[in-house]
């Protein structure tokens, strides 16, 4: 009988410890805030400061110079499914045990892209705190490399343009250039596509006209009037201009014969 007792007590600690074991397991609450923060090598002779503020309803990515000047500010609504993924990627997570002691702004300077990443959770009053060094033999550890990657495309997305943004910024540049400031005018969308991959990349086609034919700055050249129409085919990714041809034969970027 004492022997039944024994063996009894000793099955309800073991259930007991491991409830408590399911509590403590990290998760993410609705009402988190999650910070990431990379310092990132840009070129040999410079670096930034990445950070992405997330919770369950925007991103808010601002990137600083070595000097903490605000370069560039992006803030993007952050849609339901998008919210779901940081709590199932993080859950479990043991935030304490993995918090290393090496500072963030630890950089190699001869290798591109490289840095730290230090991911914190705010949430009910409390700070969890995560430091990922791609020097440290724990960097191997999958967790780390996983989450490392899924912050990365976080980053990415909160940097994506909208279509209408895009549309601002291409349509800027058109205008800005010497073939449409010379002599351009009625600059008309036609079409917008955006490839669906991260980061994306849009084709957008415009139509305008010109007073004079030719492209590019002809003020030294000797020009008579005659109204001609253009087609603009321009190739834009994470908020760059690539590429833009005029009626397939003017390369616009390098003012030049394609």
């Amino acid at each position: 009988m004492k022997s039944m007792q024994i063996m009894l007590m000793f099955m309800f600690l073991i259930l007991i410890s491991s409830g408590c074991t399911e509590k403590e397991e990290f998760t993410i609450s609705d009402n988190a805030t999650i910070i990431s923060m990379k310092y990132v090598v840009t070129s040999p002779t410079d670096m930034e400061m990445q950070e992405l503020i997330i919770n369950s309803t925007s991103m808010n990515l601002s990137i600083y110079s070595p000097d903490n000047e605000l370069k560039a500010r992006y803030v993007t609504p952050m849609i339901k499914y998008q919210w779901k993924q940081p709590p199932y990627m993080l859950k479990g997570k043991p935030f304490l045990e993995m918090t290393s002691s090496s500072k963030a702004q630890k950089i190699r300077p001869d290798a591109s892209d490289s840095g730290t990443l230090e991911v914190t959770v705010l949430q009910d009053g409390s700070i969890h705190k995560l430091t990922i060094d791609s020097d440290s033999s724990e960097y191997q550890v999958e967790d780390l490399y996983e989450i490392e990657n899924y912050m990365d495309s976080l980053r990415q997305l909160a940097f994506e343009p909208t279509f209408d943004e895009a549309q601002e910024i291409v349509e800027q540049w058109i205008i800005s250039m010497p073939t449409y400031s010379f002599d351009g005018s009625n600059l008309t969308l036609e079409e917008h596509i955006r490839e669906d991959t991260l980061p994306s990349t849009h084709l957008l086609i415009y139509t305008f006209t010109s007073s004079h034919e030719g492209y590019g700055d002809r003020s030294d050249e000797i020009l008579t009037e005659a109204t001609t129409n253009h087609t603009i085919r321009v190739t834009f990714s994470q908020r760059e201009i690539r590429k833009a041809i005029i009626d397939g034969s003017w390369d616009e970027i390098n003012q030049e014969t394609v």
